[in-house]
């Protein structure tokens, strides 16, 4: 019972760190904030958490985790690779658009990864295999001709990141669709 009561308080101090963000930025970003949306003193958030940055760590696992259920999710339907991957591409630009100005937060205000156990390189290196086993069954398909699967994975992945900066820096949901399908048709067999 106290593990599960555990979990759920990290979780609403994840869930708020998350909200702060997405409303203000970095600078809404504090314990004594946090503390406050839940009606606790800062105290009780140190009894789960070190400081500012774990609890934005917890964020982060949680954050690249969801994403990559929901990428498994999609790429265990039984739709084809293309389908698979463009709806990859939707969520993962939808699901920025929506939290941008916490990813903008992250971006600007935390140093990058230092070492390959951080859970950003994890998930990351967990979202690549999603895309190469996508790949791999397009090609196992005759969907798609022989190509090179890590570039593949890294063009498909750079092209979302893009889209996503777009999305960011336009302040409108950029839609990813036509460049996917570009993307696609350059794997397809002729």
């Amino acid at each position: 019972m106290r593990e599960m009561m555990t979990e759920s308080i990290r979780n609403d101090v994840c869930s708020t760190g998350i909200n702060l963000l997405c409303e203000g930025g970095w600078e809404a970003f504090t314990t004594e904030n946090i503390a406050r949306r839940l009606n606790v003193s800062r105290g009780v958030l140190y009894n789960y958490f070190r400081d500012k940055n774990d609890i934005l760590y917890a964020i982060a696992r949680s954050s690249i985790s969801d994403l990559c259920d929901k990428l498994d999710e999609i790429a265990s339907s039984g739709r084809s690779a293309s389908d698979r991957l463009v709806e990859m591409a939707q969520y993962i630009v939808g699901t920025f658009h929506k939290k941008r100005r916490y990813h903008r937060a992250i971006l600007e205000n935390v140093p990058p990864p230092k070492d390959f156990s951080h859970p950003v390189i994890a998930g990351e290196q967990r979202k690549m295999a999603i895309f190469e086993g996508v790949l791999r069954q397009g090609i196992a398909s005759g969907e798609f001709r022989e190509f090179d699967l890590g570039a593949a994975c890294i063009l498909f992945n750079g092209a979302i990141h893009h889209m996503c900066m777009l999305s960011d820096f336009q302040d409108q949901l950029v839609d990813p669709v036509p460049v996917i399908q570009l993307f696609l048709r350059s794997l397809q067999k002729q």
